[in-house]
């Protein structure tokens, strides 16, 4: 794992200065050894510079920016390349310097260029140079797990790691993109390949950039899965999956330095840790959230089952509280983002991430599992949506008509199945696409498009809904939300996240499957059978909660009541993009335990302290 810094200066008027300052920028992503290296084609100089978390092969010969024998080619490189040893064995017979994945990441792409990515294993995002030919290659996993941003003008060609690096080179002028704030309110991200800052961009995952003396070329090196008939039986589909989860595991837990575990007690964190331990490690460390049990209609009780599993798989258990005072940290935090991600678990990735850095230096986690097995509250209600009231409208207008008849926004043991039913039966549209998109909206900031209706229904396969429905997930949501924010938060503690579910013979294998097999069951029902294989059965019946703070009753507090004075103040800034009369009326509804609408009041919260620090 390390922070990643591109410059090419396309009149060669930079001194390493700006690279430098790029490298400090993101200092933390990296704080074993840092270093850049710099060419000179014709009127042009290449940076490259890299700052390096030692996880494999700790030995400063496996430093980067990384160089071949003959200087030819160099590397900088974020992430990790599981299946480095398989594809050492297939490249040519040479006299190997190190034991890293680095150093054969950068002969697979001397060999085989651009050709070769899909056959990488792994999360990346890496920067390849070839001096001779003056040819740039910047590749992105095609989960999407590590990020990559970048900025392009008739000047300089500027890529990093984070946005936070491309500013700290002093070479881009910092503008808000106001464009992007209210797919922000309805989403809670910014999405790809746009960002907060006018003319920065993420690249898209599976995507490369290719740069040489005459062509700047992005593009896709994989493509979607292709849906594949299932022939195997219930007990064949378990048991693959079984098989491909251990093996990723496997694969995830080398490292030479100490690996733990995010451990939520939900079925993908604790499968995971079941596999820990059958692969034979004891006392593994686990780390989980705690909140007190009269916030737990705002929280979680993951902490209780957290410490079940730990006491069941024997794992170093260590657990992290959260209070109500931790909110005043929220303008300390800030200065630490790139940019704003409404969800409230990146304030507690961030919480938990400085404990679990004065141990380990490696943390799996169970990112991507609900994405892959339709794990989401939601993606259950969208299969009952398609199968019962497809274009029926009157059946729609109905039970639209029950929407907020539940009150969901006291401290009450069924607020969250009120909350979900209040979202769902108000978020359905004769359209369907439209309903997966308002699946995963809030409700409150739903664009008011008009549905688009299909004039000949006999035809349609629901099929395609569900696949649309999940893949609209793992390339959106899970990328520019979950992935965004674990990669964010346990990289400012100098963590490496990793994410098993998304190991690229897994993905593969469940991306191929037909949506309709993945909840025929209900949801995630493979892994509630591999999990149950696996010892797990006290877990299987737990709800969907989430990883989620009790900002809800925090704010209710008095000792916070200076979050509620600036979202009702009129006069902030903010207010010329999203809408005032809006926010204070879901403070209104909030502090008077109408509606639970902390979801949406921390994302604009999140927002405000951002846009003063930056602009």
């Amino acid at each position: 794992m390390c922070g990643i810094n591109i410059i090419i200066d396309k009149k060669g008027v930079l001194t390493s200065r700006e690279i430098q300052s790029m490298n400090q920028a993101i200092l933390y992503r990296g704080p074993d050894h840092s270093d850049f290296v710099s060419f000179q084609f014709k009127q042009q100089q290449i940076f490259i510079g890299n700052n390096r978390l030692k996880i494999i092969d700790r030995n400063t010969l496996s430093n980067q920016p990384y160089n071949s024998i003959d200087k030819r080619y160099s590397l900088t490189f974020n992430g990790a390349i599981y299946n480095y040893k398989e594809l050492k064995q297939q490249l040519p017979a040479m006299e190997w310097q190190t034991e890293s994945d680095t150093e054969v990441l950068l002969n697979w792409m001397i060999v085989h260029g651009l050709s070769g990515l899909p056959e990488l294993n792994g999360m990346f995002a890496f920067a390849f140079y070839d001096r001779q030919q003056h040819a740039l290659i910047i590749a992105r996993d095609p989960s999407g797990i590590k990020p990559l941003y970048y900025y392009n003008d008739d000047d300089y060609f500027i890529a990093s790691s984070e946005i936070k690096g491309i500013l700290a080179s002093g070479l881009v002028k910092k503008e808000f993109n106001s464009n992007q704030v209210s797919h922000y309110l309805q989403f809670k991200y910014v999405p790809k390949p746009f960002t907060f800052y006018k003319n920065i961009f993420e690249l898209n995952e599976a995507t490369f950039i290719k740069i040489d003396e005459y062509d700047f070329k992005i593009k896709r090196f994989e493509s979607p899965s292709v849906i594949k008939p299932n022939t195997l039986t219930n007990q064949q589909l378990i048991e693959t999956c079984d098989q491909l989860i251990e093996n990723a595991v496997k694969h995830h837990l080398v490292a030479d330095v100490p690996v733990g575990l995010y451990l939520s007690g939900g079925i993908d964190s604790t499968l995971l840790l079941s596999k820990i331990r059958k692969l034979g490690h004891l006392n593994f460390p686990t780390f989980t959230i705690a909140n007190s049990s009269r916030e737990q209609a705002f929280g979680t009780r993951d902490f209780e089952f957290a410490r079940l599993a730990s006491k069941l798989y024997n794992s170093d258990h260590h657990e992290v509280s959260v209070h109500a005072e931790m909110l005043q940290d929220l303008p300390a935090f800030v200065s630490m983002i790139d940019q704003p991600i409404g969800d409230s678990a990146l304030f507690l990735t961030h919480i938990l991430s400085k404990e679990a850095g004065q141990h380990v230096r490696v943390a799996l986690n169970g990112a991507g599992a609900d994405e892959l097995f339709a794990g989401y509250n939601r993606h259950s209600a969208y299969k009952s949506y398609l199968n019962n009231l497809l274009h029926k409208n009157l059946a729609i207008t109905l039970i639209k008509s029950t929407y907020n008849i539940l009150p969901d926004g006291g401290n009450h043991s069924l607020k969250k199945v009120f909350r979900l039913w209040n979202k769902f039966t108000g978020m359905m549209d004769v359209d369907p696409i439209k309903t997966c998109h308002n699946f995963s909206s809030s409700e409150y900031f739903i664009e008011k498009n008009t549905s688009i209706e299909v004039d000949d229904k006999s035809y349609e396969d629901l099929s395609y809904y569900l696949y649309y429905c999940l893949r609209n997930d793992r390339t959106k949501y899970l990328i520019s939300d979950i992935l965004a924010l674990t990669d964010k938060m346990t990289m400012r503690s100098s963590i490496e996240a990793r994410v098993p579910y998304l190991d690229q013979e897994l993905r593969r294998f469940v991306e191929s499957l037909d949506p309709s097999v993945l909840l025929k069951n209900g949801r995630k029902w493979i892994l509630k059978e591999v999990l149950l294989r696996n010892g797990g059965e006290t877990f299987l019946n737990r709800p969907k909660e989430g990883f989620g703070m009790p900002f809800g009753y925090w704010l209710k507090l008095p000792v916070n009541k200076n979050f509620v004075e600036k979202l009702t103040n009129k006069n902030h800034p903010i207010y010329e993009w999203v809408p005032y009369q809006t926010i204070k009326n879901l403070v209104d509804w909030h502090l008077g335990s109408k509606r639970d609408c902390s979801s949406e009041l921390w994302s604009v919260l999140l927002l405000m302290h951002w846009y003063e620090k930056e602009f």
